[in-house]
């Protein structure tokens, strides 16, 4: 009896290093690969993600991760670990399985001189958890840094201009965001904003500047905002909008 295997195709890690997209054919739904450092050590627990599906898998002890039921197309999977700067590369699903290898390069552990402290260590964890939630797709609508960037202002409002459900209204320092609907049908509802983990008390959306934040999540109600998130809302379940600052010396 005669087999016809086909070799397995595996993404450069050289081009990795270098930021620039690497382009794998997989087909039968599947993509299978394994995640390392520079010197070949596998990375355990790192998040690989097709977020616009919302699958999110990690990888295990040797490094090793499966994207499975993906349909026929080009798709973008996302790297992340805590420690290491996060990659991309891009995938194209056919009929059989293939595999990638990705390297990601470490981050240094000192920011400007300065050896990162636990607030920043907690920080981190929190961007990351963001992420997360973002690749799950978790019920809230979510703005990464390049999503920021992408609209060259100082004003957090204006990345915000296109949110679903949202009304602006104006306040002493710029403008703040009301969801337009509640659990108990109020409109204009004063959702509670979160700083890295934190509730604030009073503090509207224009109270950050916008080269100062990471990312933003907006939950618009109970039933989707996540537990950790929960603990301070309000009456008329008005749900949260949840800042991440950026770590102080991250370009």
């Amino acid at each position: 009896m005669r087999f016809l295997i086909r070799p397995m195709v595996y993404a450069l890690a050289a081009a990795v290093l270098l930021g620039r997209a690497v382009t794998v054919r997989a087909q039968d739904g599947t993509v299978r690969g394994t995640v390392a450092d520079s010197t070949g050590k596998p990375i355990q627990d790192a998040d690989v993600a097709i977020i616009a599906l919302h699958q999110l898998t990690r990888t295990d002890a040797a490094g090793r991760f499966t994207l499975t039921k993906l349909p026929r197309g080009e798709h973008v999977v996302s790297i992340r670990r805590l420690g290491y700067a996060p990659d991309s590369i891009k995938v194209i699903v056919n009929e059989m399985a293939y595999a990638c290898n990705v390297t990601l390069v470490a981050q240094a552990a000192v920011l400007q001189g300065v050896e990162v402290d636990a607030s920043e260590a907690r920080l981190a964890r929190g961007i990351e958890e963001f992420y997360r939630r973002r690749a799950r797709g978790t019920g809230g609508t979510f703005y990464t840094r390049e999503d920021i960037l992408a609209h060259n202002t100082h004003r957090t409002s204006d990345v915000l201009r296109t949110a679903p459900g949202v009304r602006f209204v104006r306040t002493r320092t710029g403008q703040g965001i009301r969801f337009t609907a509640s659990a108990g049908g109020r409109r204009d509802c004063t959702p509670v904003i979160w700083l890295d983990g934190q509730p604030v008390e009073g503090m509207e959306i224009d109270d950050v500047a916008a080269n100062d934040i990471e990312g933003i999540e907006l939950y618009s109600g109970a039933s989707t905002t996540p537990m950790q998130f929960s603990q301070r809302q309000n009456k008329d379940n008005c749900g949260a909008i949840v800042i991440w600052s950026r770590i102080p010396g991250k370009p």
